[in-house]
């Protein structure tokens, strides 16, 4: 249907895009995208495939980002079914709130630090939601604040809210002035910040039951005004003193100096105790307004007069049937009480490594017909999954496996079929091993794991390691491959270059996989974790794992996915190693391995924002946007549910979830792949679950310093779990001995509850 020239046009336009977002000089706005399975950075990249400079090419936050909003369009939930609803609320300075009539919050802080606050409450899913605010700057008598300095002025106010409902503040808001000041008429009769005597500030009544459910608004009240940030501004930043439990810095709104009662943490000014009186602050009522709140998302609000309107109020009706888009879909996959363990590949005896390489090489060298006949139907050669990546990357409706959402349900499926194929060779390998990018010792670039990089070859090619002269298939045939149910592939790929299998536009001939890059390559493992427990919606980790970013802020330095395919792969010239080939990654064996420790970080991100999994993790239903190269484009393939690369799709029977040659859906393996339902596990859960602390990442000044948790440790404390007798030791070979132990306590599987 299509020749080589559409192919070899698309490939070209993708490299050509992704060009101009790496060459961004540091220092300059960030990417749009890290690169994908196989583009390379710039010369002298970073290890973790961030800019040159060894960023992002943007700020990275030190507070830890929570986003309650999803800034793309989620799954409904059923009419009437009740909901937790949680958000932010940001006023400078004080604030009460009420949701349908309920007082659900007050801030604590009533002057300084200009804090966020996080709260939750309950929708009964019937009634009308009904949201009221009261917020009030600081102003004296005369309407200025700091009247005991020299240099008295006139505040601001703003108020700054999001829910995880989807609502946020904006000009849809109404406004009541309560106090305002000083008027217009007294500055015209003398009032000034040397004579505050002559101010006036006057009070309007409340509206009586304004808080409460069924409230009307009149013609005393207006439209809210939306402020930017550069209006408004965002305040005295607040700091949390983890040690003293105390949020910090309170100042006097009269003298502007910090309070003197516990070095104004946990304090606020009264004008009973003018040094502080200490109040009682939680952490998540101490948040920096700009790591939970976007103007993206939503606006500062506040009434038209932003100086002199001190105490307003704020109502907002949302009606109970407003919600519109798509149902989310019925998850009815079985939890399971039993799940295969995918552990650190360094962890695996001797002879577990050699049946996992020796399996792989079966794949390699056997026909898919040989192949089923000796090993039954999950039997896939090892080529199958390079053109199965290489078909889903060409699409001409867009990338069906990158660049978007999809990205990770894709990857998680391709991953799963790979090891139902390797467990058909030899089911005692029990599960896919993973290499964690965070751990650099032992090295995987020796003769028993990966071999060298760069490769020791005349050209770069791979001749040590246990893949050693791994083959790359010559004289390339798309009429060979057929999808599970027998049927032809209609792709634009018909082969590199010189016909083989590699990218289209690729033009080496060797028949061994190469690599160009280096061997040092490590990801920092707070950053790993940093995304592992992104308090976000499902885009907002693919973004973290990806470009480093989330809600709009810096998160990482380097992408979890793309760093080693660049900083491994390679480049010589204009050639790419395989491992950093666009379309052709997976034929190079590390890929397989890499890809599973990305899997396991989602798979942690699913089970600590399990609270969101009946609207599918908030996955984008339509208008999803690409990034990187795919930057605004909207197309089939990225959607909740769309069937996932459906050239050349997953069928239920081809990840063992039935017999059905049903083509699976983005939602079909985030109902089926999660943490209580997917047939595998990873050797960390049960210690992280235990400790939740060792799973954690380490924010502010501390944030690059390495965390607590790592494979080694993870394993032995999992094995604790299974049997209180077995010792807790952290080195790398009674780690492998006490990993055995677990497979013949419980025959290869691990008892798992997840919470």
């Amino acid at each position: 249907m299509f020749g080589r020239s559409s192919s070899s046009m698309v490939f070209r336009c993708l490299v050509t895009m992704y060009a101009v977002i790496v060459a961004q000089p540091p220092g300059g706005g960030p990417p749009d995208g890290g690169p994908p399975d196989g583009a390379a950075p710039p010369d002298g990249g970073p290890p973790n495939g961030g800019a040159p400079d060894g960023s992002t090419g943007t700020t990275i936050t030190e507070e830890e980002p929570h986003i309650v909003v999803n800034s793309h369009k989620q799954c409904i939930p059923p009419a009437g079914t009740a909901q937790t609803i949680t958000g932010h609320i940001y006023c400078d300075n004080y604030f009460e709130f009420w949701f349908n009539g309920e007082l659900v919050a007050k801030d604590p802080m009533t002057f300084t630090p200009h804090n966020a606050v996080q709260v939750s409450f309950e929708w009964d899913g019937i009634s009308d939601k009904e949201f009221a605010i009261m917020c009030m700057d600081y102003a004296s008598t005369s309407g200025y604040e700091y009247t005991e300095t020299s240099s008295a002025q006139i505040g601001d106010g703003v108020l700054m809210a999001e829910f995880s409902d989807g609502t946020v503040t904006g000009s849809g808001w109404n406004t009541f002035v309560v106090t305002h000041g000083p008027t217009d008429e007294s500055e015209t009769a003398g009032c000034s910040a040397t004579n505050l005597d002559a101010c006036v500030v006057t009070t309007a009544t409340e509206p009586t039951g304004w808080t409460g459910a069924g409230f009307e608004v009149d013609g005393a009240w207006a439209t809210a005004t939306e402020y930017t940030a550069d209006e408004a501004g965002w305040g005295r930043t607040p700091s949390w003193d983890t040690t003293a439990s105390c949020c910090g810095t309170s100042t006097s709104p009269m003298t502007q100096a910090t309070l003197s009662l516990n070095g104004g943490c946990s304090v606020i000014y009264t004008a009973d105790n003018p040094d502080g009186e200490a109040v009682t602050v939680k952490q998540s009522e101490c948040l920096n307004p700009q790591s939970v709140l976007s103007e993206t998302r939503s606006k500062m609000i506040w009434s038209s007069n932003l100086k002199k309107d001190n105490k307003v109020l704020f109502r907002l009706k949302v009606a109970a049937d407003a919600s519109s888009g798509i149902q989310c879909p019925v998850c009815d996959a079985v939890v399971r009480t039993t799940q295969r363990i995918r552990r650190e590949m360094r962890t695996l005896t001797d002879e577990e490594w050699g049946k996992v390489t020796a399996a792989m090489w079966i794949m390699k060298t056997t026909s898919q017909a040989d192949g089923v006949a000796a090993y039954g139907a999950s039997f896939r050669t090892y080529d199958y999954f390079v053109v199965k990546h290489l078909v889903a990357m060409v699409d001409l409706r867009g990338d069906q496996a990158h660049f978007g959402p999809m990205f990770m349900p894709w990857h998680s499926a391709f991953i799963l079929e790979f090891e139902n194929a390797l467990l058909s060779v030899d089911p005692e390998i029990l599960a896919m091993p993973y290499w964690d990018t965070t751990l650099t010792e032992p090295s995987v670039f020796t003769e028993k794991y990966f071999g060298s990089a760069p490769g020791t070859g005349a050209n770069g090619e791979v001749i040590d390691g246990a893949f050693k002269y791994w083959p790359i298939a010559s004289n390339f045939s798309m009429g060979d491959y057929k999808n599970a149910a027998g049927e032809t592939i209609s792709t634009t790929y018909t082969g590199s270059k010189t016909g083989m299998l590699r990218g289209p536009d690729a033009t080496r001939t060797e028949t061994t996989v190469l690599r160009f890059g280096t061997s040092t390559y490590a990801y920092d493992p707070n950053d790993f974790w940093k995304c592992a427990n992104l308090d976000s919606f499902w885009y907002d980790w693919y973004e973290c794992v990806e470009q480093g970013t989330a809600g709009g802020v810096g998160v990482v330095s380097g992408s979890l996915h793309s760093g080693p395919h660049a900083q491994i792969g390679g480049k010589s010239g204009d050639d790419s190693g395989d491992f950093e080939d666009v379309t052709a990654s997976p034929n190079d064996p590390i890929f397989f391995f890499h890809h599973a420790d990305v899997d396991r970080n989602a798979y942690w991100w699913m089970h600590v924002n399990a609270d969101k999994r009946a609207s599918a993790y908030g996955y984008p239903t339509e208008e999803a946007s690409g990034i990187g190269p795919y930057a605004g484009m909207t197309y089939y393939g990225q959607h909740l549910m769309d069937r996932m690369g459906d050239a050349w799709g997953f069928s239920a029977q081809d990840l063992g979830f039935s017999d059905s040659m049903d083509l699976q859906t983005n939602a079909d393996i985030l109902c089926k792949v999660s943490p209580t339902t997917a047939v595998y596990t990873y050797d960390f859960i049960t210690a992280c679950i235990a400790d939740g602390a060792a799973c954690q990442a380490t924010w502010g000044e501390q944030e690059n310093a390495t965390t607590t948790a790592t494979t080694t440790a993870a394993t032995t404390t999992t094995v604790a779990a299974v049997d209180d007798n077995t010792t807790t030791t952290t080195s790398q070979s009674q780690t492998s001995a006490a990993t055995e132990m677990v497979a013949s306590l419980v025959g290869g599987v691990l008892l798992v509850m997840l919470h």
